[in-house]
C-alpha cells in the first residue's frame, strides 16, 4: 500500500534516503570525521570530560531551579550513587579486572574508574588503615568547586562519597564509611577525610554500605 508519509527510504544500493531526496547524512559524517581526527586522543578525551561536567552541573542547576536545593540534592546522590555502580560494572566487564578480594584489589579498580573518568578532577591521597581499610583524604574537589562558585557551598550534600559507595556496592563489598557523607566537610571548614573499612566475615558495625535514601540527604 502506498504511503505518503517522510519515513525515510532504501534505495537498490541499500542506503536510506530521505522523503524528498537522497541521504546526505553519510556524506556529512565522512566530513564530520575529517574535523575530530585533528583531536589528539588525549585533547578529545579532555573535551568530552569537560562536556560531561558542564551538563552535570546544569543538570543540578536546572532541578534546584525547578523543584528546590534540597530535591536537587537529594535526587544527585540517589542519581550519582547508581551512576557508580554501572561505572563500574562496566569496567570490571570491559577489562575483565579480579574479584575484590583485599583492600588492595579494590583500590585498584578505584583507581581505574577514576583514572577513566577525569583524573585531574580531584587531587586526594590514600593512606593504609590497618590491613582492612583505607583512608581517603581529598585536597581539592571539584564539586565543592563548582557548588562555591554558585554560592551553594554550605547547603552541599557530598555526592563524591555516595559515587563512590556505588563502585563499593556493584563489586560486592561489605563496608564501613565514616563519616557518614552527607553535608560538605570542605564547607563546614573540615578536612575531607574518610575512612572505608572492609567487614571480616560479615556486616560491619556501620550500616556497611547500606546507607538509606532519604528526603534528608541520605545516600
Amino acid at each position: 500500500m502506498a504511503s505518503d508519509s517522510n519515513d525515510g527510504r532504501r534505495s537498490a544500493s541499500g542506503e536510506v534516503s530521505g522523503g524528498s531526496g537522497p541521504n546526505i547524512q553519510p556524506a556529512v559524517r565522512r566530513k564530520a570525521r575529517r574535523f575530530l581526527r585533528r583531536l589528539p586522543p588525549a585533547e578529545r578525551e579532555s573535551l568530552i570530560i569537560k562536556c560531561w561536567m558542564s551538563h552535570d552541573a546544569r543538570w543540578f542547576m536546572a532541578a534546584a531551579t525547578t523543584f528546590g536545593l534540597e530535591a536537587a540534592l537529594h535526587l544527585n546522590r540517589m542519581a550519582v550513587r547508581d551512576e557508580g555502580r554501572a561505572e563500574a560494572r562496566r569496567l570490571v566487564r570491559r577489562l575483565q579486572l579480579p574479584a575484590v578480594q583485599t583492600v588492595s584489589d579494590y583500590l585498584l579498580i578505584q583507581e581505574v574508574i577514576i583514572g577513566l573518568l577525569g583524573p585531574e578532577l580531584l587531587e586526594y591521597a590514600l593512606t593504609e588503615s590497618g590491613e582492612d581499610g583505607f583512608e581517603l583524604q581529598i585536597q581539592r574537589c571539584f564539586a565543592f568547586d563548582a557548588v562555591s562558585r554558585a554560592g551553594i557551598a554550605g547547603h552541599y550534600e557530598c555526592g563524591i562519597l555516595p559515587r563512590v559507595m556505588g563502585w563499593l556496592d556493584e563489586l560486592g563489598v561489605d563496608y564501613s564509611l565514616t563519616p557518614e557523607p552527607i553535608r560538605c566537610l570542605k564547607a563546614q571548614g573540615r578536612e575531607c577525610s574518610y575512612t572505608v573499612r572492609f567487614a571480616s566475615g560479615g556486616a560491619a558495625d556501620a550500616p556497611s554500605g547500606r546507607y538509606p535514601v532519604t528526603a534528608a540527604g541520605g545516600a
